[in-house]
């Protein structure tokens, strides 16, 4: 675990509880004594001490004595230390800049699941419309026998991706490749790839499930496949965020 890592682990763990929450937001904007504290949140004194000790271990609080009277001391949030929070955060938060950055070289990138019917042709899909400059998308699937989901091609249209050259594929019917990066987006596919035949540099997962599992109806279908939707859209999102970062990081 890096310095900055043990760092955040005690900034999270100084956050769990709900009074140093309260305590910490107060004064991100407002600079107040022990005394007012006390009057604001309604603890004991030995509590409030308790926390207070707690924020300012984590870096998160900083105390320092009054002008006025050297006897009282002030307490107030260290926002630099939120700043260090927030870094880490973007880069786990997608963006919303479309299309995404371009990366240097680009990634091609082969999405698998079942059927190739609606997790990782939907995949494809939102990666080529996103990403366009960053990764070369494909997908395939196992047992690709039944025949691409309406509600995935439909859903797909509502965020203005054209369905027209979608095509449906098994991934034995692939041509020869080596692909850099290969992502199950189906946890039966995760547990049963063979590594070796595909011979790629990196292997992810993402544990998605096919929308016709989560609902036998029209409406709870169509839901469910607009919620992965945005589940695939933010993955990806995140996906090309690292790669860009790793692209841009200085050699070890």
């Amino acid at each position: 675990m890096t310095p900055q890592e043990k760092q955040l682990a005690h900034v999270f763990k100084a956050l769990s509880d709900p009074n140093r929450l309260r305590i910490f937001d107060l004064l991100t904007f407002n600079d107040l004594a022990n005394s007012e504290l006390m009057a604001a949140i309604g603890l004991s004194q030995n509590l409030l001490s308790h926390h207070l000790n707690t924020l300012t271990d984590a870096g998160l609080v900083e105390v320092h004595p009054s002008i006025g009277d050297a006897r009282r001391r002030y307490y107030a949030a260290n926002l630099d230390a939120v700043a260090g929070v927030r870094r880490w955060f973007s880069h786990h938060a997608p963006v919303a800049q479309r299309p995404l950055p371009a990366l240097e070289r680009r990634r091609h990138v082969l999405f698998l699941c079942l059927k190739n019917a609606a997790r990782s042709l939907m995949a494809e899909a939102i990666a080529q419309h996103i990403a366009p400059d960053a990764l070369v998308a494909s997908s395939a699937g196992l047992e690709p026998h039944a025949p691409p989901q309406s509600l995935a091609l439909q859903v797909l249209e509502e965020h203005g991706i054209s369905t027209d050259a979608l095509r449906q594929r098994a991934l034995a019917d692939l041509p020869p490749q080596n692909p850099d990066i290969v992502i199950t987006v189906c946890d039966r596919v995760h547990e049963r790839i063979d590594r070796a035949t595909l011979q790629a540099s990196q292997y992810l997962h993402w544990s998605l499930v096919d929308p016709a599992e989560l609902a036998s109806d029209y409406e709870g279908q169509l839901a469910a496949t607009r919620q992965l939707y945005r589940r695939l859209e933010q993955r990806i999102t995140v996906f090309v965020q690292r790669l860009i970062e790793e692209e841009a990081a200085p050699p070890a």
